[in-house]
């Protein structure tokens, strides 16, 4: 990942992380699958920086980086989702096309475990190694109707 060079922009991009974070867990309560894919459509509109150009990809990692700090010293969980919500709203602010994938992997005792992360392009930025997980969410799904 990558950090900001200057302190000023750790600074602003830390206190920007946790505005986002804070909004990601509050909005996180009302979130259904529907509106995940809603966000991908939104975010994939929003971008206008290609998620594979040198400058989208350095902003990506910045974001992870801010936002991967910043989850670490919060007083609430922030976990894999509410990251990936607050690292979406982060790159949609920059223009960057990003898309939230939600998947399960299944244990050997039958049990299942759920995960969410961000990429951005061919790229994973936020949820670490999702090699055992298959993707429930698909961005080449049809956005869903507001009914």
């Amino acid at each position: 990942m990558t950090r900001p060079s200057s302190t000023i922009g750790k600074l602003a991009l830390a206190a920007e992380a946790l505005l986002a974070l804070a909004a990601a867990r509050f909005v996180l309560h009302r979130t259904k699958p529907a509106d995940v894919q809603q966000r991908n459509h939104e975010a994939a509109a929003a971008g206008g920086l290609s998620p594979g150009g040198a400058h989208a990809g350095r902003q990506g990692a910045e974001v992870a980086w801010a936002i991967t700090w910043m989850s670490r010293r919060l007083p609430w969980r922030a976990d894999c989702l509410v990251q990936a919500l607050a690292g979406q709203k982060m790159l949609i602010r920059r223009r960057i096309a990003s898309e939230i994938r939600v998947g399960t992997a299944k244990h050997d005792d039958g049990s299942f475990e759920a995960h969410a992360w961000l990429v951005c392009g061919p790229q994973v930025l936020l949820g670490g190694d999702i090699d055992r997980f298959e993707p429930l969410l698909d961005a080449s799904d049809p956005a869903p109707r507001a009914d």
